[in-house]
């Protein structure tokens, strides 16, 4: 063991000694191309990349809180019944796009790389906006009945809940 650590101090100060080769400027581009790439990733891609964690989780969402009266699964009860009871139907559509938006965002934080979340955090509004659009467009398209009053409380409690999760997300990520 002792003459392994000796062969890599020896190859280590060759290393340090050894004649300062220039490396070639297309080398030295491509390398930086790369490091700019990860360190500043695509907002389109993290939003693609969104979509399809949002796909999965939303559905997940609806069986446990019904929006709009969809009920994908034929449960008896949700949290929908909890937060009409707690604050009436306008704090239930604030509620249900917290959850549903919110929710798909501080998950997508898990899955993605903490260069991601911190790109996502500079185009935050944008990304939430259109991952609410997309979502309010899927849950009328799927047969939900949208008012446009309960459709924009709807609205505001998905910013409200990306905002959220987006913070949040950094937040852990950073831990």
């Amino acid at each position: 063991m002792k003459n392994n650590n000796m062969d890599w101090l020896q190859e280590y100060e060759e290393f340090l000694n050894a004649d300062k080769t220039p490396i070639p400027e297309s080398v030295n581009r491509r390398i930086l191309a790369n490091l700019y790439k990860l360190v500043n990733p695509s907002p389109i891609i993290i939003f693609f990349k969104i979509l399809g964690i949002h796909s999965v989780i939303s559905f997940l969402s609806l069986s446990i809180c019904h929006q709009f009266g969809l009920n994908p699964f034929n449960t008896e009860r949700s949290l929908d019944s909890w937060m009409m009871s707690a604050g009436g139907h306008n704090a239930c559509m604030v509620g249900c796009g917290v959850l549903f938006v919110g929710a798909s965002l501080f998950l997508s934080g898990y899955f993605l790389s903490i260069e991601e979340v911190t790109a996502l955090k500079r185009t935050k509004v944008l990304q939430t906006i259109s991952l609410a659009v997309i979502s309010l467009s899927l849950l009328i398209a799927a047969g939900a009945q949208v008012a446009l009053t309960i459709g924009l409380l709807w609205f505001i409690g998905a910013l409200i809940g990306g905002m959220i999760a987006v913070e949040t997300s950094l937040i852990l990520k950073r831990v």
